[in-house]
């Protein structure tokens, strides 16, 4: 049986976290956490919304993962977490399982954290008429905070999938011709991610033309013409990670402004890679984004220009604003420098770098995009 030392995420940092904390229990609700904190994707908690399961881990003592009876021999198999409750679809209420092993537990008067923000009212409802006494506070913080910082593992996971990404967007840009349509450079740019490795595709926005001038556009029967920008954003799951590339193609040479304008992309995009630091904050990096396409004279009505990666598509830290916590060795970032002209044309550029005590690492590195790629 695989132990917690096996698990994909730092799950001593999250046991320590939860010992250490100020709450009776910790409980894992949605489908990332449940993945990160059992080491078991259960894929049904996605496309089943009332399919619930929990991770119930109460302080210094081990975990419970609590889930719906057909899922239980997989993850039996699959999970570290030896304590497994399910309950019967349909005849017991998962909330009504989970109060009773709060009270088995002890904590019917507890204080207890729980992702409040997955959880539907419905059910924090339920589980408060069950539990009137229980205190609930929200978990999310403690799970950011851990996953946050990667593991060798995740690290591996994440770049092979940027990789293959790239990969295969390389390969649906110089196999691209004239009067193909969206939809046809979707599907093999689809085909190219899951042959990469990807379990899936997580979501897949390949335009030509003027549709470049959209973020994330679904394909159209638009064919590709002579002169046209070719734009990709698009990301698989691989090993329940995400992936995240952005690139740009022209299809013919580009012309001089379009050159120039391509060069002047790439300048910010390296300098505010190079900005992530320890000790720097997304703040300071989207004060600096700023600065630099007023400087180049490049639109920026941007919320953010890049943000953490893993198990959910965005995470922090973000590259925004808003975002104070400083990067630390062992965080991961993209870096997403972009401009559009919606209904005329758009570039995009996406990579992912991994924080060090020094300079970042580039982990996207298949497919650099250094310059404008003429197909």
């Amino acid at each position: 049986m695989k132990t917690m030392n096996d698990a994909m995420g730092n799950l001593s940092a999250l046991r320590q976290a939860i010992d250490a904390g100020p709450y009776d229990a910790v409980i894992a609700g949605s489908p990332e956490n449940v993945r990160y904190t059992g080491d078991v994707m259960i894929s049904t908690q996605n496309a089943i919304r009332d399919r619930l399961a929990f991770i119930v881990w109460p302080s210094r003592r081990e975990p419970i993962f609590v889930l719906c009876r057909v899922e239980e021999a997989y993850v039996r198999e699959h999970s570290w977490i030896g304590d497994i409750r399910s309950f019967k679809e349909f005849v017991t209420r998962p909330i009504d399982l989970l109060a009773d092993i709060l009270t088995e537990l002890g904590l019917e008067h507890g204080h207890v954290a729980m992702e409040l923000e997955y959880l539907g009212a419905k059910y924090e409802h339920q589980l408060l008429q069950r539990l009137p006494q229980l205190k609930l506070a929200p978990a999310e913080p403690i799970f950011e905070q851990v996953r946050m910082y990667k593991t060798a593992r995740e690290i591996a996971a994440m770049q092979g999938g940027f990789r293959g990404t790239a990969k295969a967007m390389f390969a649906t840009f110089v196999t691209a011709t004239v009067g193909e349509d969206e939809f046809s450079l979707s599907r093999r740019l689809a085909n190219g991610i899951l042959l990469s490795g990807a379990q899936s595709v997580a979501f897949n926005h390949i335009n030509a033309g003027p549709n470049t001038g959209y973020p994330h556009a679904s394909p159209t029967g638009y064919q590709v013409q002579p002169g046209d920008m070719l734009k990709a954003d698009s990301g698989g799951y691989y090993d329940d990670y995400y992936s995240n590339v952005g690139r740009t193609a022209k299809m013919g040479k580009p012309s001089a402004k379009e050159i120039d304008l391509w060069k002047r992309l790439r300048a910010i995009h390296h300098e505010i890679a190079d900005m992530l630091r320890p000790g720097r904050t997304g703040r300071e990096l989207f004060a600096r984004a700023t600065a630099l396409h007023a400087q180049h004279d490049i639109p920026f009505p941007y919320a953010h220009n890049g943000h953490g990666i893993g198990l959910s598509v965005h995470e922090h830290p973000l590259i925004s604003p808003h975002e104070e916590l400083a990067y630390a060795p062992g965080m991961v970032s993209t870096v997403e420098t972009r401009v559009r002209w919606v209904g005329e044309a758009g570039y995009h550029l996406e990579d992912l770098y991994l924080v060090t005590e020094g300079a970042p690492v580039l982990l996207s590195d298949a497919f650099d995009n250094e310059e404008i790629l003429v197909v």
